[in-house]
């Protein structure tokens, strides 16, 4: 009975053991602090990767052209970005590829001077984003262009969403691309919200804002990895529409906002911009690659060359979908 007992014991240790060492430790930077990375705060705090087999260490990461060179590097197998880092990546010979859209649509808002009333009231003006070539620049360019002012407007680069809060709150521009909750904050402080999210949207423009991204080649090695890392991070998705209290204290922990209003706010703001059908639309990626070529930040001749299918592969979304997976998470 004794031996029994002990080879059940050493059996039980052995097989947790295998289980330990099949875990693949993934470590996945992400951009920026705030409701867009909720998905990877949920994975994490929520046990999703854990469920998932996957150790994975999940850590901001400023700016998404250094999140794409720690993945060619092989500092980093996954990250939350979407927008022009990828276009660029792959233009130039990169092989991080968009794999899931999490946020399609333009959602950064333009926050003014309160004697800033119209966005005509912006001409020879400045405007802040946060970098040149980052999601705040393209959103900046697409809702002036729109408006038929681009060419009347100085657009500058500030060094961050929280440098682009502080340009508009001393003065130094006009108005400013500010994700939440800096926005929200802005707004409290009395500036005017000149276009928020529902502007945004009347644009109608396919965007990638945000979403996972991986390196093609370990896709390709390893699409079992893949298939459970976006499981996970779907559930945690999923978590989101589903837990608002939940979703609200773990935003809280990660940006260390503690104000309810703003928290609440942020919620509000994300709940409204996620998507449930997260595969990558191609045409926004097209159109992307377009203005970027318009901007001068890639190389025309290049671009010209790479096909759209060349930045996201849907192959992984649609296998959850044909699994069933998809319909039992979001029915």
């Amino acid at each position: 009975m004794r031996l029994r007992l002990l080879a059940a014991a050493f059996l039980s240790f052995a097989l947790l053991s295998v289980d330990a060492r099949a875990a693949d430790k993934v470590r996945l930077p992400y951009s920026p602090i705030g409701w867009e990375s909720l998905a990877w705060y949920i994975g994490k705090d929520a046990g999703y990767y854990d469920k998932y087999g996957i150790d994975a260490e999940i850590f901001f990461q400023g700016a998404s052209s250094e999140i794409i060179q720690a993945m060619l590097a092989g500092d980093a197998q996954f990250a939350g970005i979407g927008g022009p880092a990828i276009i660029s990546n792959v233009i130039a010979g990169g092989d991080v590829i968009q794999i899931a859209a999490m946020v399609k649509t333009f959602t950064i808002p333009i926050y003014s001077q309160p004697s800033i009333k119209t966005l005509a009231d912006l001409k020879g003006q400045k405007v802040g984003v946060s970098r040149f070539g980052a999601v705040t620049h393209i959103t900046a360019l697409a809702v002036l262009q729109k408006a038929g002012i681009a060419k009347d407007v100085t657009i500058v680069q500030t060094g961050g969403v929280s440098e682009s809060a502080a340009a508009v709150a001393s003065g130094a521009v006009a108005a400013a691309t500010v994700l939440p909750p800096q926005s929200l904050m802005l707004k409290d402080k009395g500036y005017r919200e000149l276009v928020g999210l529902k502007e945004l949207r009347e644009l109608n423009i396919p965007f990638v804002e945000n979403g996972l991204a991986v390196r093609r080649s370990l896709a390709v090695k390893n699409p079992d990895l893949v298939k459970r890392m976006l499981k996970a991070s779907l559930e945690a998705l999923k978590r989101v529409f589903d837990d608002r209290a939940y979703a609200m204290k773990v935003l809280g922990q990660y940006t260390k906002i503690t104000d309810p209003k703003l928290l609440d706010d942020s919620y509000e703001w994300a709940a409204a911009a996620f998507v449930k059908d997260t595969r990558v639309p191609g045409d926004a990626l097209k159109g992307l690659a377009e203005k970027m070529v318009d901007l001068k930040m890639v190389d025309a001749g290049a671009a010209g060359r790479t096909p759209v299918t060349a930045y996201y592969d849907n192959q992984y979304i649609e296998a959850l979908e044909k699994e069933g997976f998809l319909k039992k998470l979001f029915p």
